[in-house]
């Protein structure tokens, strides 16, 4: 499922791997983690993937403190046929950086957007225009 690109990946993902919950093993490996809505589904207990277990699943994940991305393979709304081994990443909302980043993305509404964008990108070229730093971390997060 992950694709191991270097020694420290590595060993996040192998200490990621002997905690028992998503949330453990998206804190022991840095507050990021890949996961497959099937993972999710047999952490709480469902043998099918629907609507209601998308509800259940992301209201799980919120009561655990994480956020996901992208938002839609949550939402029963937007994703009407849930696979088991369609990719979900999970990430610590614990408001750093990172949380920021995805929050100014997925909604730029209610986020500081110039703000978050400048904290990025300190220390790289400044004549991107907003839309292209907003471009780059689409690209980055897969949006």
């Amino acid at each position: 499922m992950n694709d191991l690109t270097n020694p420290q990946e590595e060993a996040l993902t192998a200490a990621a791997g002997d905690a028992d919950t998503v949330a453990e093993r998206c804190r022991a490996a840095g507050g990021l983690l890949r996961v497959t809505l099937g993972e999710l589904r047999a952490e709480v207990g469902y043998r099918r993937l629907g609507k209601y277990v998308l509800e259940e699943l992301a209201e799980r994940l919120t009561e655990e403190g994480l956020g996901w991305f992208p938002a839609w393979r949550l939402s029963p709304r937007e994703n009407g046929e849930p696979r088991k081994e369609h990719d979900l990443w999970v990430f610590l909302r614990d408001g750093g950086l990172r949380c920021q980043v995805i929050d100014a993305v997925q909604a730029p509404d209610g986020s500081d957007v110039p703000m978050v964008l400048n904290g990025l990108l300190t220390g790289r070229p400044q004549n991107l225009s907003p839309e292209r730093k907003l471009g780059l971390i689409r690209e980055i997060l897969g949006l």
